[in-house]
C-alpha cells in the first residue's frame, strides 16, 4: 500500500496521493519505537533521522519535525493518547503510523487518532521520503488497496444520499460518479457501472473534486454520506 489520495490512485504496492497544498518542507524526521531494528528501511529514507523509544525524548524535536510513530510499538488504542500528547509541545505537528503488518482496523484507527500517514514499514526508502514530503506539504497519505476498502466501509455506515443538497452543484453525471464513489466502486467499477471509459470517470471525478472543494475520494465519501 502506499501513495496519496485524490482522484486517484497509482498501482498495487505503489501510492495514492492526495492533492495538498504547497507549505515548507518539514526538514526533521522522529521516530517512536521500541523496534529501532525494524526499522532499517526508514534509517536508510532518513540518515539523520531520530529513533526514540519514549514519549518524553520526542519533546526535543523542533517546531517542524514530522513524527512517525512505529505501530508495533505502541498499541491501537494508545495512538489518540500520543498524538494528544506530541501536540501539547507541538501544536502544528504531523504524524505517519508505519506498521510492519498494514491492515484496515490499524489504518483506521490511524487516522482516527489524526494521522496524516499509514505505511508500512518496511517501504522502500524512496517511498518513505515520497510519504514525508506529502505529509509535509498538507497532504495524507494511504496505499490504494487499503483505500479501497475503507471508502467501501465508509459507504456502508454513511450511505450517500441522493438528494444530498451538496450535489446540486454538479452535472447529472457527474452526480452519478460522486455517488457510486460513495458507495466504494473503484474507477473501473464506476465505469462498468456507468457504460463509460476510465479516463472518463477520472475527468469526472476531477471536475467533482473542484466544484465540492474535496481533495480526495475519501472526503467525498464522507462528505455525501454525512448530510
Amino acid at each position: 500500500m502506499d501513495n496519496a489520495l485524490t482522484g486517484n490512485k497509482p498501482s498495487r504496492i505503489q501510492v495514492c496521493c492526495f492533492f495538498f497544498e504547497q507549505e515548507p518542507v518539514m526538514n526533521e524526521n522522529f521516530c517512536l519505537s521500541v523496534r529501532p531494528d525494524q526499522l532499517s528501511r526508514w534509517r536508510q529514507a532518513f540518515p539523520s533521522g531520530t529513533v526514540v523509544a519514549t514519549m518524553p525524548a520526542m519533546a526535543r524535536a523542533n517546531s517542524g519535525a514530522l513524527f512517525w510513530l512505529h505501530a508495533e510499538a505502541l498499541p491501537l488504542t494508545d495512538l489518540d493518547k500520543v498524538m494528544t500528547e506530541a501536540r501539547k509541545t507541538h501544536p502544528q505537528a504531523r504524524f505517519v503510523v508505519i506498521s510492519g503488518t498494514p491492515g484496515q482496523p490499524e489504518a483506521m484507527a490511524a487516522f482516527k487518532a489524526g494521522a496524516s500517514g499509514y505505511c508500512h514499514a518496511m517501504a522502500t526508502p524512496q517511498m518513505l521520503r515520497q510519504v514525508a514530503t506529502v505529509v509535509a506539504n498538507g497532504g495524507m497519505w494511504l496505499g490504494p488497496d487499503l483505500l479501497d476498502r475503507i471508502i467501501a466501509a465508509t459507504g456502508q455506515v454513511l450511505a450517500p444520499k441522493p438528494n444530498s443538497p451538496t450535489l446540486n452543484e454538479l452535472t447529472s453525471r457527474e452526480k452519478e460518479v460522486a455517488l457510486a464513489v460513495g458507495r466504494g466502486f473503484s474507477n473501473r467499477e464506476t465505469a462498468e457501472l456507468l457504460k463509460i471509459s476510465e479516463r472518463t470517470v477520472k475527468a469526472h471525478l476531477g471536475a467533482i473534486f473542484e466544484k465540492l472543494k474535496v481533495r480526495d475520494r475519501l472526503q467525498l465519501a464522507l462528505l455525501i454520506g454525512q448530510e
